[in-house]
């Protein structure tokens, strides 16, 4: 199967152009793999009480953007449906135990993962000289016991340059509330790692070929999802090229965030007002961009957005809270600062 194509996305949309945009060709997607001919796990398909069937899942990668991924994913409690062809039924599989999808013995990875739409530079080749190597694409951290890098040489123009971030059962791709949907996003307790992940000549996963670890010895660094020291492969609006590596000395880590106190403080809006602020509201075309999709999406003139207290009216955005998420992470994320959600956005499940 070829690298899918771009999916739309609303929050690429809200960065990009007034009109509904492509996601960025080498954005992060979910990738389920496995380089076995053939795994048999058991699992459900209606999640309704009957008994679990059998699922094989073949050599390849299933490949899937990260919202829709994270749709009705988690069908019951404790249950995660597999990547599968169309012809193929569902099958929710255990998450956890000595037989689940994430249980070490496993043979069937999933990692949410970018990967740059060109072979490597000849620059890059240099500065890290890759001659270690595992068999096939990498398997999570926790089950690489017993494996090492063997001496291998690489091929330049097969590779290509990748961020791997592994599932962490506080991140992505485990739900954040009650409800079938996963996360739709990454979150810094997702680890992620540097690789040179080898594809076929249309560009597909080559999941038998030679995997290259980067930034470590034997293994590569890990490293939250979000460092600062290479922000540009966790900017949705910036290519991965191989400039986030060789530029990597001249940024630092950024400092967590703090964390909030449980008791919200006495004046919210000055609370909002403190995160963001006369910078925020120099970015008209940003906001502007908000401001038209808050009224095409909610048919409604009346802003939700308060610029003078930076405070998003949740509750206007009932049946649409979804787009709200997506917008306002976007929103975040362009402007440099948060905004304070007040109120509560009801019946945003969307329909399968």
């Amino acid at each position: 199967m070829r690298w899918p194509l771009p999916l739309v996305s609303l929050g690429a949309a809200l960065l990009a152009n007034p009109a509904p945009a492509a996601d960025a060709a080498d954005w992060f997607r979910a990738v389920q793999y496995t380089s076995r001919a053939t795994v048999v796990l058991r699992g459900c398909s209606e999640c309704q009480g009957e008994p679990d069937d059998v699922c094989e899942v073949r050599r390849g990668a299933q490949v899937q953007g990260l919202e829709q991924y994270a749709r009705q994913r988690w069908p019951a409690a404790g249950r995660v449906k597999l990547l599968r062809s169309r012809a193929d039924p569902d099958c929710a599989v255990p998450a956890g135990g000595p037989k689940g999808l994430f249980a070490p013995s496993g043979a069937i990875e999933l990692a949410a993962i970018r990967v740059a739409s060109t072979a490597p530079s000849t620059a890059l080749f240099d500065r890290l000289q890759p001659a270690l190597a595992v068999r096939g694409w990498p398997r999570a951290p926790h089950r690489r016991k017993g494996e090492q890098p063997q001496p291998a040489q690489a091929q330049r123009s097969s590779l290509r340059l990748a961020v791997v971030c592994w599932p962490s059962e506080r991140g992505w791709p485990h739900p954040a509330a009650a409800g079938g949907d996963g996360r739709a996003a990454l979150e810094r307790t997702n680890s992620c790692e540097w690789w040179l992940l080898p594809v076929k000549a249309a560009g597909e996963p080559d999941v038998e070929a030679a995997s290259f670890p980067l930034g470590g010895s034997p293994w590569p660094l890990a490293f939250g999802y979000g460092d600062g020291r290479w922000a540009r492969a966790f900017d949705r609006s910036s290519p991965l090229d191989d400039s986030v590596l060789l530029d990597e000395g001249r940024a630092r880590e950024e400092p967590l965030a703090p964390t909030p106190a449980v008791d919200s403080p006495p004046n919210r809006t000055q609370a909002a007002a403190a995160r963001c602020g006369d910078a925020a509201r120099a970015k008209l075309a940003t906001l502007e961009r908000f401001d038209q999709w808050d009224s095409q999406l909610r048919g409604s003139s009346r802003r939700s957005l308060d610029r003078g207290s930076w405070t998003l009216n949740a509750a206007a955005w009932m049946g649409h809270c979804q787009e709200l998420d997506a917008l306002r992470a976007a929103l975040e994320q362009q402007l440099g600062c948060a905004v304070e959600q007040q109120g509560h956005c009801a019946g945003g499940e969307e329909a399968r």
